[in-house]
């Protein structure tokens, strides 16, 4: 095995964080962790997982199994890889084995059931749509938290006696999600640090998702995230997370709130402005890039970049957005004029913009600043070119 392969690694590894390589010089296995090089590196994984599931349903198929084995990442880029097509099956037509079936937390409740209480009538629950939305819902909240299950709290620990069938009827029957608080099922301290401390690290909006599978998609299957959910939360937390210069990096929960309605590094003060279009915002600072899935048409293109703050030609210290992609954006300007802006020119940023990206959405600036500011920022930006 050489060094490139080394960084290939299962989802249970990842889940487990630990991992078994192989030693170029000597030979012999020895354990190591099992982490992403990045936080990007992770969120592609997660969004080639989800694509990977969008796929096969896209055929029809759906993954007829529990097992953890057979999906594969590459700790530095995130690049994913599937080895179990002996594991896919059409929706609706395979019925798990119930005299083999490995009970695990990844097996969604129907299933469980109908393994351990109905096996007189095995044509009763198949894999589906709903059972591979539930599989991947349990991955990945193994796969940012690294737990147990997304069931392991306080009434789980409780009952350690279980045997694994009775464990996961209980689940399937009794389970709650172990980050709500009114379900009386939280983390154990001094048990379940790790996941605790994990928890805190991520978004509010990834910590919703996973209460919807759980709380509201535990029963009515209909509710469950789907892989197109899943990918774009993904979207979402690689447009959220920042890479500061001076070496900050998180999401971007972690700025610190400005009174006037930016938010600015914790470690050195950078200053973001939040262009919003009512529901979603980019953050904008010297340096930031906007990408495919931000401003042009496909929803899904976290990669192509297509614009970039920059500093202004003609007046240092002004900056505005570059557009370097292949379509034209059009934008509102403080003399109330509407402008095209083609690609290789700009629009500076000023509180009272308004930009319209390829799709046609507008999108808006607005800060909280007293009136004589705002007309001398408006008169700066009136006069400054487009040459960024």
């Amino acid at each position: 095995m050489d060094r490139a392969e080394n960084r290939w690694v299962s989802l249970r590894e990842i889940c487990e964080e630990r991992r078994v390589v192989t030693e170029e010089q000597t030979g012999k296995q020895v354990g190591k962790t099992a982490y992403f090089a990045s936080m990007k590196a992770m969120i592609e994984g997660a969004m080639q997982f989800a694509d990977f599931f969008q796929k096969i349903h896209e055929k029809g198929q759906v993954y007829a199994s529990s097992c953890s084995d057979k999906f594969f990442f590459d700790l530095m880029t995130g690049d994913f890889r599937f080895e179990g097509e002996k594991l896919l099956g059409e929706e609706g037509e395979i019925t798990p084995d119930y005299e083999t079936l490995e009970f695990t937390e990844f097996l969604a409740p129907e299933l469980v059931c109908a393994a351990l209480e109905k096996q007189h009538d095995k044509e009763e629950e198949r894999y589906t749509l709903e059972t591979d939305w539930y599989f991947m819902s349990v991955f990945l909240f193994e796969y940012f938290f690294h737990t147990g299950s997304p069931f392991e709290g306080k009434k789980m620990v409780n009952r350690c006696f279980l045997s694994p069938e009775e464990k996961e009827l209980y689940r399937a029957k009794e389970g709650h999600f172990c980050m709500e608080p009114e379900e009386g099922n939280m983390p154990v301290k001094g048990i379940q640090d790790k996941l605790i401390k994990y928890w805190e690290e991520y978004p509010d909006y990834l910590k919703k998702m996973f209460r919807r599978a759980f709380l509201e998609g535990g029963t009515l299957r209909e509710l469950r995230p789907t892989e197109v959910d899943w990918k774009q939360l993904f979207v979402r937390m690689a447009m959220d997370y920042k890479e500061c210069s001076c070496g900050f990096h998180g999401f971007s929960f972690h700025l610190v709130s400005q009174s006037n309605g930016t938010c600015v590094c914790p470690k050195c003060g950078k200053i973001y402005y939040p262009l919003t279009n009512g529901m979603d915002r980019i953050l904008l600072a010297q340096g930031e890039k906007l990408y495919e899935c931000q401003t042009g048409r496909n929803p899904f293109d976290k990669d192509t970049v297509t614009g970039l703050v920059v500093e202004n030609r003609q007046k240092k210290g002004l900056y505005g957005i570059k557009n370097i992609s292949k379509g034209i954006w059009r934008g509102g300007y403080p003399d109330g004029k509407i402008r095209e802006i083609p690609s290789g020119q700009g629009i500076p940023i000023w509180h009272g913009m308004q930009l319209r990206f390829e799709t046609g959405e507008e999108w808006n600036l607005r800060l909280v600043t007293s009136a004589e500011k705002r007309e001398d920022e408006e008169n700066e930006q009136t006069d400054c070119g487009t040459e960024y």
